[in-house]
């Protein structure tokens, strides 16, 4: 995995269409260049910096709570970069996690490097396929559980699982870290959890988290697979 650089975004990378957003990111499809003339598909999620980088994390959670909101981008970016890192130590590289090639940071943001996945969201393919037998489900579901490397993601949903390719038997990649903790290692983000449709009683009141939590989305994810159910409606 690379390490950050101060080498521009676009000094290594073609930026072209936009694959996607979240609440403080931008996902676009990318090119990265190489000497021999050679690209590599690549998926570029760019999250702007709010704070000055300087501002120490402990510093952060003693604001009042309407100045922290300025720092949130930061702290969920630094504590994604933390947990994936983690996994690629660990595990080198995880399977069904979404591969983090390199870091870069310019004016314009901080942009992670992430593996391309062009084969859509574990959510599209539910709807188009409306049930799963007891086998597909539980090979989606043993995809999706990462707690071997201790790992809790904290947002699992199927919005945040992709397939690699649109092949049938594609792996899932799991997606979107920064709300996720690696136990006893990341002090993540705790005022703020997941989906509502898919998080777990004690995230809700901001109990302890721990694999539980996850345990209960993935349940969540289960049911769905398994009934055609997905927040309230018969697929």
């Amino acid at each position: 995995m690379g390490k950050e650089t101060g080498t521009t975004i676009s000094e290594e990378y073609q930026v072209t269409d936009i694959l996607g957003r979240g609440g403080f990111s931008v996902v676009r499809r990318g090119l990265r260049k190489s000497k021999g003339g050679n690209v590599t598909p690549v998926a570029i999620k760019t999250l702007k910096r709010i704070s000055p980088p300087s501002m120490a994390q402990s510093s952060i959670r003693n604001l009042p709570i309407w100045k922290q909101q300025v720092s949130v981008s930061d702290a969920l970016l630094t504590n994604e970069i933390l947990v994936m890192r983690r996994i690629v130590e660990d595990v080198s590289p995880h399977p069904n996690v979404i591969y983090l090639y390199d870091v870069c940071e310019d004016t314009s943001g901080v942009h992670l490097i992430l593996e391309l996945c062009s084969g859509g969201e574990l959510f599209d393919r539910i709807v188009s396929q409306k049930k799963y037998s007891e086998g597909e489900a539980a090979a989606v579901v043993r995809q999706i559980a990462l707690h071997r490397a201790n790992i809790v993601h904290r947002d699992l949903k199927p919005e945040n699982c992709l397939f690699l390719s649109q092949s049938k038997d594609s792996p899932l990649k799991i997606m979107d870290f920064g709300l996720s903790s690696v136990e006893e290692f990341t002090d993540p983000v705790v005022g703020l959890f997941g989906s509502i449709d898919y998080v777990s009683p004690e995230a809700l009141s901001q109990g302890r988290i721990s694999c539980r939590s996850d345990m209960w989305s993935l349940g969540v994810i289960l049911y769905i697979l398994l009934s055609g159910y997905v927040h309230g409606f018969v697929l």
